[in-house]
């Protein structure tokens, strides 16, 4: 055993078998008595990446019961400054993937875990979905599964995001399904090319939430079903207008009037104010075309959206600096202003100099640039889905 090997396997037994063992004792609570239904699957090969859509906190405690196997997961370095955090990196053994690091570090780490015998489960889209449907996976994912010369083994959850969507407050009743999809072998896989590779990923793993409750309808009851939905949907359909949207309840509601209310089965229903989208996903992929039309037509020096209540910190790896507790969030065509908690100091972020722009947690905006990395909290729901958005748009990025 190599040096690099016996190096990376360090605590490997450890994580494997209490990670396992929680996963065990839980097993009765947390999946089968909780109307969780698994496709179980033993790995064929001994090595392999895990690959699946991403909806809720606990899906890698599904896909390992599922697998009856330990698998190392890749996770992004929010985790390191949670409460718990520990847990997930003492004993879960998780690799962490810092944001404001180039992607060529996560990727070798992966590899080093391979090598040594250690399987890695990724959820590609590099987040938990909003809005229902699986994001986009990228062709660097396909060329690092080709590049691994692991196995590849694929699975989906249908029903995770009704039952708690990540941007609501409370959960819902109703069924989570997860499903084996496929396991290929590095033969195989060493016969196709990135672009295949990369199909199969998102063909494997590709959701839509709204189109599986059609086919097979479930009942998703709970409290207060629409409320903070306003973390996802930002715009209006009816005034067209930004952040003004509000939810209470079962119902969002427009300060121009117009209303919607959510039911059990996830879709919005119309109470008499006529219904644009009856459902989350086909309206916020409404909502990116006449943002990025807003965004690309405004003119320099406007404040496209402003939002007060901010909790701005600045992040060194697991340390934090609150740099305001009340802050103000000002988006401009070229550049991010954060007025701090005296209004006399702000701190300012041209656009095209932000590497990166991600939301972590609900409704927290984590940006970048060479010199600074912030976590921008709110004290009041808001949408952080736009500021990826405009970043993405402004700087002339992918967006999808």
């Amino acid at each position: 055993m190599s040096k690099e090997t016996r190096k990376t396997r360090k605590g490997y037994r450890f994580n494997a078998i209490t990670t396992m063992t929680a996963i065990n004792l839980l097993k009765k609570k947390v999946i089968s008595g909780n109307n969780v239904h698994l496709d179980y699957h033993t790995p064929k090969h001994k090595t392999f990446i895990l690959i699946c859509n991403h909806t809720e906190a606990f899906d890698p405690g599904y896909e390992m019961a599922a697998l009856k196997r330990y698998v190392r997961f890749v996770s992004s370095d929010h985790v390191l400054r949670m409460n718990v955090g520990w847990v997930f990196t003492k004993i879960g053994g998780v690799i962490i993937k810092y944001r404001d690091k180039p992607s060529e570090i996560i990727n070798e780490d992966i590899k080093r875990n391979l090598r040594a015998g250690i399987p890695v489960g990724l959820h590609a889209e590099g987040a938990m979905t909003s809005n229902g449907q699986t994001g986009f996976i990228s062709e660097h994912t396909g060329k690092l599964v080709k590049e691994s010369g692991a196995a590849l083994v694929t699975y989906k959850f249908v029903g995770g995001y009704l039952r708690k969507p990540r941007w609501a407050t409370t959960p819902r009743k109703g069924p989570i399904i997860g499903h084996f999809v496929n396991e290929y072998s590095p033969e195989e896989l060493s016969k196709l090319s990135v672009e295949e590779v990369t199909e199969i990923i998102r063909r494997d793993t590709y959701v839509n939430a709204y189109e599986e409750q059609k086919k097979s309808p479930h009942d998703y009851s709970g409290e207060n079903l629409a409320e903070c939905v306003e973390r996802v949907l930002y715009i209006c359909p009816e005034c067209k207008k930004v952040a003004t949207l509000h939810s209470h309840g079962n119902n969002l509601k427009c300060d121009c009037g117009y209303e919607v209310e959510m039911k059990a089965d996830g879709f919005f229903h119309d109470i008499g104010k006529g219904l644009h989208f009856d459902n989350v996903l086909d309206w916020d992929l409404w909502q990116r075309e006449i943002w990025k039309d807003m965004l690309l037509s405004a003119k320099d020096g406007e404040v496209i959206v402003s939002e007060s209540h901010q909790k701005v910190k600045k992040v060194d790896g697991e340390n934090e600096e609150i740099l305001a507790e009340n802050g103000v969030l000002n988006l401009y065509k070229d550049n991010v202003e954060f007025i701090l908690d005296d209004g006399k100091e702000s701190l300012v972020m041209e656009m095209s100099k932000v590497k990166q722009v991600s939301i972590a947690n609900k409704d927290t905006v984590l940006i970048c640039d060479d010199k600074i990395f912030l976590d921008i909290g709110s004290a009041t729901p808001r949408s952080p889905s736009k500021y990826v958005a405009a970043w993405r748009y402004l700087t002339n990025r992918p967006y999808y």
